[in-house]
């Protein structure tokens, strides 16, 4: 899946020349950032570059990039010094497949001087003087910054329809493979990129050598049941491109997120002397992306870390964002860093070792996605909720099947962690549910699997919103309808005061009073502190039962 390509290289590797003929192949749109910056001044670059400055062509040029990579079935020609902007990577890395375009210096400088002869303004003010020692030395600094790309493409010595056939059929091998990535975020330790697709498990080691060219081992760290299925291959992928893997085996279960098992894994990489360029890889769901996550953030200040979610729950979740930690007896997650995967390759073909708990369990924050969508997204109509509603929770689980249901939420999540890294605004609402659950879940000694609590969370924040005015019973009646399809319980049998107890110590607490995203309509939630803690009261009683929890009517 694939919405844009990128030509990127040198001066004179045809960049400009190919891009028209792919997009006719294509039945796309060709757009040039060299002519649109050209247009919008009214100049020729040389003339841009003179009047002006380097410096303010850069920023005309990013601006000409995002416009470009704004629309969708584009062939983009890039200026040759766009790379350099490490900003422009995020750009050139969501849905784009990005294709180097090489060809050797003297043909390159044979190329520029007949264009120069035959229109002076094309001449390259970055070019002047020397040519070939020009590009040389361009090459040289921009080379490990071309070798990015997904697909290399010489134009040495070959007609423009052959460098167009193997453009064309390189990318469509790569985006049927699933080497696309879905979605590029910014972040202060570098560019995260997620990948989405059946099938990328066997993929796992070259994307992982493509990111890390120069690393030399994987910490894999996993649990005990998610090891016995998915460990070996893994290795196996990791060992043939060529990385020595040092395995981190810990027990299955929220008992793991602790700091003294965030310390056993330190002491064993740091024994096994672990260096910057090595890579963490996270193999499993929730509670190890977690754990691995908050390890690689703090080992020798931050090293690569790559997700492997391998549970619904952490796939469409925990696996973006950044978010890090460990438990600490008072609460969930209150000790951890916001560090961003640089990788996370998702493949929906291990649900099939998934048991049917974890599979409910992760249910619950594709639901919560659903209902938050257009505040999260600024969409117009909730899409998610459209599509999951075509079939019934049972049926999403065949081949493929949940390939675009998976997409779908991390684009969602996606674009509020864009737009708000740190949690100072927008990211709230993705704790949608999640105030009481995290406290039902802690109350309950974890007894209660996460996405069961959030689903509680889910069903009393509706009533609260009815109650308080802000919701139809019809809102609470489609969410309800969504969960109890996929037999989310409607009450838990844990203790009411422990889980006010465990309230209080919410990391979303101000001022002492909860945080609270309510629903407005289907897709859109507002942020609340004010709502009375008699009506959490009164609602949260109706679900916390002396009975083993269990779904039942309501």
């Amino acid at each position: 899946m694939f919405e844009r390509i990128a030509l990127i290289g040198l001066s004179g590797s045809g960049k400009s020349s190919l891009a028209p003929l792919v997009a006719e192949r294509l039945g796309w749109t060709a757009l040039d950032t060299d002519s649109m910056v050209e247009q919008r001044f009214g100049l020729s670059i040389p003339e841009i570059f003179a009047r002006f400055g380097e410096q303010v062509f850069r920023a005309a040029e990013r601006e000409a990039l995002i416009q470009a990579t704004a629309r969708r079935h584009v062939v983009i020609a890039t200026g040759g010094g766009a790379v350099l902007d490490e900003r422009n990577w995020i750009l050139l890395r969501s849905a784009t497949v990005v294709v180097h375009l090489q060809a050797s210096i003297a043909t390159l400088a044979e190329r520029l001087r007949s264009q120069a002869a035959a229109n002076a303004a094309s001449a390259r003010p970055l070019l002047a003087g020397n040519v070939e020692a020009r590009l040389r030395a361009l090459w040289d600094e921009r080379r490990s910054l071309y070798q990015r790309a997904d697909v290399v493409v010489s134009t040495e010595g070959r007609t423009p329809s052959q460098v167009v056939d193997e453009i064309v059929s390189e990318v469509r091998s790569r985006a049927a493979r699933g080497l696309v990535p879905l979605v590029a975020l910014a972040s202060e330790t570098g560019r995260s990129e997620i990948f989405v697709a059946s099938g990328l498990l066997r993929e796992l080691g070259r994307l992982a050598r493509h990111r890390w060219p120069g690393a030399r081992r994987a910490y894999l760290i996993t649990d005990e049941q998610v090891g016995r299925s998915w460990m070996s291959p893994v290795c196996e992928v990791f060992r043939a491109t060529g990385f020595d893997v040092v395995v981190l085996p810990v027990p299955s279960g929220e008992s793991s997120k602790t700091l003294e098992m965030a310390s056993w894994l330190l002491d064993r990489m740091l024994e096994s002397g672990i260096e910057r360029h090595d890579v963490v890889v996270a193999l499993g769901g929730g509670v190890i992306g977690d754990l691995a996550g908050f390890v690689a953030s703090i080992v020798l200040r931050g090293v690569g870390l790559l997700q492997v979610p391998t549970s619904l729950l952490a796939m469409v979740d925990a696996s973006v964002g950044g978010k890090t930690g460990v438990d600490h007896r008072l609460g969930k997650n209150l000790i951890g860093t916001i560090y961003q995967p640089h990788l996370v390759i998702a493949d929906p073909q291990v649900f099939a070792t998934l048991p049917e708990p974890e599979r409910r369990s992760g249910w619950a924050e594709v639901v919560k996605h659903a209902m938050i969508e257009c505040t999260a997204t600024g969409a117009a109509e909730p899409s998610l909720l459209g599509l999951l509603r075509q079939r019934r929770y049972a049926d999403w689980w065949g081949a493929n099947a949940l390939d675009e249901v998976v997409r779908r939420n991390v684009a969602i999540k996606a674009s509020v962690v864009a737009q708000d890294q740190r949690e100072l605004g927008l990211r709230r609402i993705l704790n949608y549910g999640h105030t009481l659950g995290h406290a039902i879940e802690a109350a309950s000694g974890y007894r209660v699997r996460h996405g069961e609590a959030v689903a509680l969370g889910l069903r009393a924040v509706a009533r609260i919103a009815h109650r308080m005015g802000l919701c139809d019973a019809a809102l609470v009646h489609l969410q309800d309808e969504l969960l109890d399809d996929a037999g989310l319980p409607r009450t838990a049998s844990v203790p009411l005061d422990d889980v006010f107890r465990h309230l209080r110590y919410d990391k979303k607490v101000v001022g002492g009073r909860p945080t609270w995203i309510l629903p407005v309509e289907p897709g859109r939630v507002v942020v609340r502190q004010d709502v009375p803690e008699e009506l959490v009261r009164e609602v949260a009683a109706t679900m916390l039962t002396s009975k083993e929890w269990a779904a039942s009517a309501m």
